[in-house]
């Protein structure tokens, strides 16, 4: 059974639980992929549910758009940061809490961007590739549109 777990931890995980603030009505998302056919399929799919959402495919027009447009949620193709060791995620990791921005990331295929390298970088979940995308579409809804636990 830990094994099962295991597994399925190496392909989608979500290690921290979060749910977009109450009365926030401009519901923003920023994919940050370099294929552009995975990112605007995610980005139709999330429009779909009714949210603003942007596709950029470089890291700098990111970082631009974080400071800009301050999207709630972040899904974020690992190898646009890997290299730096995910600076750019762990700068933002630190105003994440503060904010609620979610982090996710869109890993490379096994044993590339080892599941603990993911955590210890600061990311919320992630989604391995290759990964349905309906995992992440129901992660960010569920993070936008899923009642607050009282």
């Amino acid at each position: 059974m830990a094994s099962r777990l295991t597994d399925n931890e190496r392909e989608f995980a979500l290690w921290r639980i979060k749910r977009a603030r109450a009365g926030d009505c401009a519901r923003r998302v920023l994919i940050a992929h370099k294929d552009k056919s995975i990112g605007d399929t995610l980005a139709m799919q999330l429009r779909l549910k009714g949210l603003q959402v942007i596709h950029s495919q470089d890291l700098k027009s990111v970082r631009a758009l974080v400071l800009a447009w301050q999207p709630q949620a972040l899904v974020l193709d690992t190898c646009l940061d890997s290299e730096s060791g995910y600076v750019f995620l762990r700068t933002l990791r630190m105003d994440a809490d503060a904010t609620g921005r979610l982090l996710v990331a869109m890993s490379n295929v096994w044993p590339a961007d080892p599941v603990q390298t993911l955590k210890d970088a600061g990311f919320d979940a992630h989604c391995r590739r290759p990964c349905s995308t309906w995992r992440i579409v129901d992660l960010i809804d569920a993070f936008f549109f899923a009642p607050v636990a009282r």
